[in-house]
Order: C-alpha cells, then sequence, then structure tokens
C-alpha cells in the first residue's frame, strides 16, 4: 500500500508541476521560452549519457565509450539532429569494439 501511495504522489507531483506551467502560459509560449526549450534535448540526452560514457566508475576513462561520445559530438555538432547523433554514436561505438577498443586510462 505504501508503495501505491508513493506512486500516485510522484504522478500528482509531476502533473501539476506541467499543468501549472501549461495553465500560466496558455497555448503560447514566449518566444525566449520557445528558443530555451529547443535545447532540453541535446541537454538531457548529454545529462543521460556523459557520466556513464566518460566516468563508468567514477573516474575519466578514454576508452571505446569516450571516443563513441566524441565521435557523437561531432555528428551532433553537423546534422543537429537528435536521431542521428544516435546513430553516429553507436556506430563509432560497434566499430571501436570490433576494432578491439576497450576501457582505458
Amino acid at each position: 500500500m505504501r508503495n501505491w501511495l508513493i506512486f500516485l504522489g510522484m504522478g500528482l507531483v509531476t502533473f501539476l508541476t506541467r499543468y501549472t506551467m501549461i495553465a500560466l502560459l496558455g497555448r503560447d509560449l514566449p518566444p525566449l521560452l520557445q528558443r530555451w526549450l529547443r535545447y532540453v534535448p541535446a541537454a538531457v540526452l548529454a545529462a543521460l549519457v556523459a557520466p556513464a560514457a566518460l566516468a563508468p566508475h567514477g573516474r575519466v576513462q578514454l576508452g571505446a565509450e569516450a571516443w563513441a561520445v566524441a565521435a557523437g559530438a561531432l555528428v551532433a555538432w553537423r546534422t543537429r539532429s537528435v536521431l542521428w547523433t544516435i546513430v553516429g554514436g553507436l556506430a563509432a561505438f560497434w566499430l571501436l569494439r570490433i576494432l578491439g577498443v576497450t576501457v582505458g586510462v
């Protein structure tokens, strides 16, 4: 029962924070906010991927993961596409693993 209350509470808080923003701003977002929101997907992707790929054990390790992140960043810079960034990073990672590049210091 306690877990259900926690899940319902988290869902309620998530709903209220999103609904409040929509209700306060209405359907049209200010141009400045629209410009800021364009960077959210890239920021979220970087926040999820970078720590796990660059410091998987609490310290920076330059292995296949780190070089794949660098390749993905290059693809992101050139294409400005989240999809192609993921595809490019994964392709670089698989190629490096096939070539035998492992985690190093």
